[in-house]
């Protein structure tokens, strides 16, 4: 299963997207909503970011606070997975990264020297 990883700058305000792998996205698995990862695995060299959502290969959204791998229903008044101020039982995902996670957002927490859109566009022209 392809996976994709999001990495949001806070620099620029621009999010930008890359297909991983499955040995790409191995430093993923296990890994927590609110964890440092280091991005030089994937082509971001000297970049490290922490690990904000993903969704699994449903659709739905992980949500931090729920321990562990895969759906979970819970009851929720609002928040992720739930748009409107009335409780509804609602299916997220747990808040830990798993073969079934389909997206990963992330966003830059320590830059590396070279700027991520030109390590992505070069990524992009090579193949």
């Amino acid at each position: 299963m392809e996976t994709k990883l999001v990495i949001g700058d806070s620099k620029t305000g621009k999010a930008y997207s890359k297909s991983l792998s499955a040995q790409e996205a191995e430093i993923f698995i296990s890994k927590k909503i609110g964890e440092e990862v280091d991005l030089s695995s994937v082509g971001l060299n000297g970049y490290t970011a922490e690990i904000t959502g993903g969704s699994y290969m449903t659709g739905t959204p992980m949500r931090n606070g729920i321990d562990g791998i895969g759906l979970k229903k819970i009851l929720t008044e609002s928040g992720v997975g739930n748009k409107q101020r009335i409780r509804r039982r609602k299916s997220v995902g747990g808040s830990t990264v798993s073969q079934f996670t389909s997206q990963i957002n992330v966003k830059i927490s320590k830059y590396g020297d070279t700027p991520v859109d030109q390590v992505l566009a070069a990524k992009k022209e090579n193949g």
